[in-house]
């Protein structure tokens, strides 16, 4: 019997039909033939539901000859078709192509048929990597890049550049979106609390089932649904992510599309090292504020599970000797002792035992009073986000690109034309540091929290774990430095 085996991955106006194929290949059979035939399925490997079936027969002594409309029909992989041949070869099967015409009983028939495959397997090569520099070049262009739309979202069609793409638009789902962002930012809400909430009212996941606590942390990590501005670059930049475009592209206004390679086992936002972040076309929905906010709480309860370093005393980290700036260590979990003596030995050290319960006392009565003065100056309890300050940001962002890759020119270049770079530097830096004083001016530095929601919990806070503690510290907190009479604290704003 003779097998006609033909295959077409996609429908295409320059592929040719299975129906095509087969009459190609019936000119090629004399008498009788049997028709396997795999539409939809890719030649980059040998699962294929008909062709497993056509070795099967084989296998059972029912095919003496096979008939293709052309040698990648059967296999793009040099490796898998030197097997088949072997197979092929083994049970007396004959090989036919409609297209390319050789003789497999001889050696040089064979050679031929080796070459033609080295060459189906490198176009097969060459087609992967135009698909995948077309998909990273879509990507930084903030082009949707196909697939299910996220969450929240529908997709419509649209151009750009002439290019077809898609725009995503907010749909119905967006509700429980902004619901699932403004509960985890209240304090002691968990992901937990929000999956129970979620799936006792009946409210569908992504994927119709019930919801867990990975999609919703999932969902809050997604950049696509921030009104992107410079404090989410500075966020991502600070994470490792390779920015895409320039820092003038972060106006508050649009999400953001992240992509790159991770492993299998690996969150898709965990971990952005070398990702690629781009600006959507599509418009935010969650403000910078709330999204910051999150990721924040997010990053602290990732650090929390690396261990249970700081048990004793919700300063560690932020405490440091006033004499000699090393971090303050827990001794017998009661008092504090300096690193810089102890273990390097730069430092006298602090005389006495600085008592872990007096300094986190006089710790938090100072919180308290920079509170007071915050809910004075800020009745409505929020840090406005200033326009102005976000364009200083943008240009600070540039200033600072600019100094970095002059600085690396200098250190390259020759002694005259380094004369003329530093020059140019020093004007950089003059002009950095004229914005920088501008948005001090402007108090743009103070972290944009919602202190209504934060100065009730003061009163809550000798009651509260020390991991929480800690964050609500490590929010407003820089650094706080001790001496034997005293204790300063460098505020982040």
């Amino acid at each position: 019997m003779t097998a006609v085996y033909v295959r077409q991955s996609i429908d295409k106006k320059d592929s040719i039909s299975i129906e095509t194929q087969v009459e190609c290949c019936r000119k090629c059979c004399t008498g009788e033939f049997r028709v396997y035939s795999d539409k939809g399925w890719s030649g980059k490997n040998l699962d294929r539901p008909e062709f497993q079936r056509l070795l099967a027969d084989i296998k059972r002594g029912e095919i003496d000859k096979i008939v293709v409309y052309r040698l990648d029909r059967i296999s793009r992989s040099l490796n898998d078709f030197s097997n088949l041949m072997e197979v092929f070869k083994k049970y007396g099967v004959e090989f036919a192509s409609t297209v390319e015409t050789f003789d497999t009983s001889t050696a040089i028939g064979r050679a031929m048929l080796g070459i033609i495959m080295v060459f189906a397997e490198l176009e097969r090569e060459n087609i992967l990597q135009r698909v995948k520099d077309n998909y990273y070049a879509r990507g930084e262009k903030g082009l949707y890049l196909g697939g299910v739309p996220v969450y929240g979202f529908d997709k419509i069609p649209a151009k750009l550049d002439g290019i077809k793409t898609s725009v995503l638009i907010p749909n119905a789902d967006m509700s429980t979106v902004e619901y699932i962002f403004s509960a985890y930012r209240e304090s002691g809400c968990s992901l937990g609390d929000i999956v129970r909430t979620l799936n006792t009212q009946g409210v569908p996941s992504p994927a119709g089932a019930l919801w867990d606590s990975s999609k919703v942390s999932r969902l809050l990590r997604s950049p696509v649904y921030v009104c992107a501005d410079m404090e989410v670059y500075r966020y991502f930049k600070a994470k490792g992510a390779k920015i895409s475009g320039s820092a003038e592209d972060f106006t508050g206004q649009h999400g953001c599309f992240l992509y790159g390679k991770r492993e299998s086992n690996e969150r898709k936002y965990t971990d952005v090292h070398d990702h690629v972040l781009s600006i959507g076309l599509h418009d935010g929905v969650i403000s910078s504020e709330l999204w910051l906010e999150v990721q924040r709480k997010l990053d602290g309860n990732t650090q929390l599970r690396k261990g249970k370093s700081g048990t004793h005393s919700w300063l560690t980290g932020l405490i440091k000797c006033g004499k000699c700036g090393y971090a303050m260590r827990v001794m017998s979990g009661s008092w504090f002792y300096c690193s810089g003596k102890a273990n390097l030995h730069l430092c006298e050290g602090i005389s006495g035992k600085p008592e872990i319960f007096a300094a986190e006392q006089a710790v938090y009565s100072e919180l308290k009073k920079k509170f007071a003065e915050i809910k004075e100056l800020r009745p409505d309890g929020s840090a406005p986000v200033s326009p102005k300050a976000n364009k200083l940001k943008m240009q600070l962002e540039t200033l600072n690109s600019q100094i970095d890759n002059l600085v690396n020119k200098i250190t390259e270049t020759s002694a005259a034309i380094g004369k003329v770079l530093e020059a140019k530097l020093e004007q950089l830096i003059s002009e950095r540091d004229k914005a920088q004083q501008e948005l001090d001016k402007l108090g743009c530095d103070t972290p944009r929290q919602s202190y209504e929601k934060v100065i009730p919990l003061l009163d809550e806070f000798p009651e509260m774990p020390i991991d929480v503690k800690r964050q609500i510290a490590s929010e407003f907190i820089s650094k706080i430095l001790i001496w034997e009479d005293r204790i300063e604290i460098q505020w982040k704003f």
